[in-house]
């Protein structure tokens, strides 16, 4: 049985973990472009509550959530992404069994 191209789906896989891994290190540039808008304003709402000498722990929550809503979203991709790269292996693999059953002429 040949190997199955899995070549396009493994490289989204890397640029997934890449970005998940990114994201729990807590780089911003990993967020996507809104999700980098929210988190730019609860820092800034947190920067207003410094200056003010209140409390930042909503602004803190917030900023958490933004990268934990991140991580959870990138993960249900990662996972998207495994489930189709097994999908195109049991194609392959289904297609390869069909064809040898096939060619039996007795």
């Amino acid at each position: 049985m040949a190997k199955p191209n899995t070549r396009q789906v493994d490289r989204v896989i890397r640029e997934t973990e890449s970005r998940l891994q990114r994201i729990r290190n807590g780089e911003v540039s990993a967020l996507s472009g809104g999700e980098q808008a929210r988190f730019a304003a609860h820092l800034g709402r947190g920067c207003v509550k410094v200056v003010r000498g209140k409390s930042t722990s909503k602004a803190d929550r917030a900023l958490e959530r933004v990268f934990s809503d991140a991580e959870e979203r990138v993960a249900a991709e990662l996972a998207a992404a495994r489930t189709a790269r097994q999908a195109v292996i049991n194609e392959a693999a289904t297609a390869a069994v069909t064809r040898k059953t096939e060619s039996r002429w007795w």
